[in-house]
């Protein structure tokens, strides 16, 4: 994850007064009366944070696909997240020398405005939509690192798509550009935050700037249903195991006369899922009549390559490092045969800091493009020449474009205006492209 240029932070730190009040002034709700620091230098660490994303399209959207009538044409949707966190330092708290424990709930609330177009975008337009309005257990782990930090291994309910794949924090509004690259588009076999499940991760720190990561997660689609919320149970239906392995190189490369940071990431996975399916089961000719036959074949299991890299190239200010332009860049290619999108790419600009009299704004751009599957496009192009006027079109590509300014308002608050234009939405190349306004608010407590 990219540093923020607030006040440099190890969670492992002693703070002092000064500090703390100096790093919590960037939470609107600050040091809680010299409190928060007191718990933090005991081991204890409280995050609350409140997140929302408005997004109205003022063109676009209203289009005929898939056999469904016309969108709400021009309209608008708000939705949000509560997320309430709890970090245990064991080494502060009772010497128990590289023990750590994080719990975290999500609770989101709202509507899509992905599902109030037509046709429906292939990434969502607010990317704190997915994954259901409901209450979760995001985060519930334990992590032990060993022999003076060489290997770092954590158990417990984990986020797949934060612990492999998950490595810059970009506050864009579509999802193709968040973090997450592996659950954004292999989201039937690694799922995304705020989902979590049952799994292990192993980490090994070869030098300073390599690291290689392991992790097996049991796979169980109830975890993504509505109704599995709050629980730490694992409910029946598992139906395999998720394999990640990753490769993580931190390298600070000499760009302008700087040394300057980054993370570049190489990853594979593979599910062992025994319950058969195909990239055409997942999209929308599943509940059309008469689709059966147009399915195609059903395979077990599926995989995936992926990799991204993060590179910050100007540090303008000496007193504050970390600030300065980025680039960022990632992909991934998935299994075309069981797979709905197989491959996404993706290229952008982040700058923190942009105007010395405003040290906590930060700004960006980026540009994407989705593929749905050859199996989807072969299946819709079979469905519509035996079922002539049925409404259904054949879905290919979609390109995402979005920029944004964050204006810092008030300790950490930020307001984020943003505006995205998609082309050829849903993947269908005839569909009117879609722009859209957006608002981000983001409240860290």
């Amino acid at each position: 994850m990219p540093p923020s240029p607030a006040v440099p932070f190890d969670p492992g730190m002693h703070l002092t007064p000064e500090q703390g009040r100096e790093y919590w002034d960037r939470y609107v709700a600050g040091d809680w009366w010299g409190l928060r620091t007191l718990l933090h230098n005991w081991g204890i660490d409280f995050n609350l944070d409140y997140f929302s994303e408005m997004a109205g399209n003022f063109s676009g959207g209203r289009d005929n696909f898939s056999g469904y009538p016309k969108g709400f044409g021009q309209s608008w949707a708000y939705t949000d997240q509560a997320l309430f966190g709890l970090d245990l330092d064991f080494q502060k708290m009772i010497g128990w020398e590289g023990a750590s424990f994080e719990f975290y709930v999500t609770k989101r609330t709202g509507d899509n405005l992905s599902a109030q177009t037509n046709p429906n975008t292939l990434q969502l337009i607010q990317e704190v939509y997915g994954r259901g309005q409901t209450w979760r257990i995001t985060d519930f782990w334990f992590k032990q690192n060993l022999f003076n930090d060489l290997l770092e291994f954590k158990l417990g309910l984990l986020n797949m798509s934060q612990e492999f794949g998950g490595y810059y924090a970009f506050p864009f509004e579509n999802l193709t550009f968040t973090s997450g690259i592996t659950g954004n588009v292999a989201g039937s076999s690694m799922f995304t935050w705020p989902v979590s499940q049952w799994g292990a991760d192993l980490q090994w720190n070869v030098n300073k700037t390599l690291s290689l990561r392991a992790g097996i997660f049991a796979f169980n689609n109830y975890w993504i249903s509505n109704n599995y919320f709050l629980r730490v149970d694992n409910p029946g239906g598992t139906s395999g195991a998720v394999l990640p392995f990753e490769i993580d190189w931190k390298p600070k490369l000499h760009i302008f006369g700087k040394d300057l940071p980054g993370l570049w990431v190489l990853g594979a996975f593979g599910n062992t899922n025994h319950e058969e399916t195909s990239g055409a089961a997942k999209s929308v000719l599943a509940g059309a009549p008469g689709a059966a036959p147009f399915l195609g074949s059903m395979f077990t299991g599926d995989f995936g390559v992926y990799g991204s890299i993060w590179q910050q190239v100007t540090a303008p200010d000496p007193v504050r490092p970390k600030t300065g332009l980025s680039a960022f860049a990632g992909s991934i290619w998935l299994d075309p045969r069981s797979s709905f999108q197989d491959f996404q790419v993706f290229t952008g600009l982040y700058y923190w800091a942009p105007w010395s009299k405003r040290p906590y704004d930060s700004c960006g751009i980026a540009t994407g493009y989705n593929r749905v599957a050859g199996n989807v496009r072969n299946a819709e192009e079979q469905y519509i020449a035996s079922h002539p006027g049925s409404g259904f079109g054949v879905q290919s590509n979609e390109f995402v474009e979005e920029i944004f300014y964050s204006f810092d308002v008030f300790h950490g608050a930020n307001i984020q205006p943003d505006l995205q234009y998609i082309i050829n939405p849903g993947g269908y190349k005839s569909a009117t492209n879609i722009w859209v306004f957006g608002i981000q608010l983001s409240v860290p407590l």
